[in-house]
């Protein structure tokens, strides 16, 4: 018979349900408890995969959900976030860096802030199919994981100045700019307001306007938008036409009726090597954390003890059925 993971994933049309092949009803319950993977003492169960593959798959068609290859890949991605995972927690365990239940509590707040109100945040736990205590203990990880790339990156030296110009002479094209302008904006949700204010705008200050009456995030900085290049956001482009110091006209965008005043303007150029160089410092020093990340785990591996159940890994099917069944 089948057993199949509980809570399976409702999404559109179809119910995604993992289930796995066993001999007889007596077995299921040991089945669902059976590693399917271990390294060193953390154990991936069956029912643990299941669970993790129908998140996986949940919002792909029936279609793609029964694909081998699309499956094959999505056991592997698991299979691979769950060695990191352990080998992460037995670094922190080695090195003595616990995650407090109050330090976990913080993470919880900060990210629920986010939310609207909390019927909002526990609806984004029900999409992703997820109970709180599940999802705060996930939390918990996240924090050891930021605690060891901090450390990983404290390690590593900072790039030369030979390799910066190095890297930049090799791709110059990739730091040419375009014509730029730096603008401040009002946003306002109806057009008759934006009416008001960009005829107010003509005699008072543009940055307490915005401070007051924008809907946008950038607000609370007078409403400074930064240096927008010619190109990238669309509705932006009509203001390269016009001079520093004059307001737009009112721009209609899917987030409101914005108008725009541009301080400043600079023509396209090259670029140059000091305007390109944090870009450059933040590329090379991921590169490098990168490599030490892939040796540390390599070498993590070779001293650890990993084992899978390639059988039970190939028994795990992915069913799908229509919603009104």
């Amino acid at each position: 018979m089948k057993l199949r993971a509980k809570s399976p994933v409702l999404t559109g049309l179809f119910l995604f349900s993992v289930a796995f092949l066993s001999g007889c009803p007596s077995s299921s319950t040991k089945l669902s408890t059976a590693p399917v993977a271990q390294v060193n003492d953390h154990r991936l169960s069956t029912r643990e995969l299941a669970l993790r593959l129908a998140r996986r798959l949940k919002n792909l068609d029936a279609f793609s959900a029964k694909n081998p290859l699309i499956i094959q890949n999505a056991k592997d991605e698991i299979l691979k976030d769950f060695i990191i995972q352990s080998l992460i927690i037995d670094w922190a365990r080695s090195h003595d860096i616990k995650v407090s239940d109050s330090d976990v509590d913080k993470e919880v707040e900060k990210i629920r802030a986010g939310y609207p109100d909390d019927l909002a945040f526990r609806r984004s736990l029900a999409d992703e199919n997820m109970s709180f205590s599940e999802w705060r203990e996930s939390l918990r990880y996240t924090l050891i994981q930021r605690a060891f790339f901090e450390q990983l990156r404290a390690k590593l030296p900072t790039p030369t100045e030979a390799e910066i110009k190095k890297y930049f002479e090799e791709n110059r094209s990739q730091f040419r700019k375009r014509e730029r302008v730096f603008i401040r904006q009002i946003v306002s949700d109806e057009e008759s307001k934006a009416e008001l204010l960009r005829t107010e705008a003509k005699n008072k200050d543009f940055a307490n306007l915005a401070q007051k009456y924008s809907i946008a995030p950038e607000r609370k900085s007078g409403g400074a938008v930064g240096w927008v290049e010619k190109g990238n956001v669309d509705f932006f482009d009509p203001v390269f036409s016009q001079p520093v110091g004059a307001l737009s006209q009112i721009i209609k965008s899917p987030f409101g009726f914005h108008i725009v005043k541009v301080e400043k303007k600079l023509p396209a150029s090259a670029g140059s090597l000091d305007e390109a160089r944090p870009e450059i410092v933040r590329h090379l020093m991921a590169q490098r954390e990168q490599g030490a990340f892939v040796s540390w785990l390599d070498g993590q591996i070779r001293s650890s003890r990993v084992l899978k159940d390639y059988q039970l890994l190939q028994s795990i099917q992915v069913e799908t059925r229509s919603s009104n069944d």
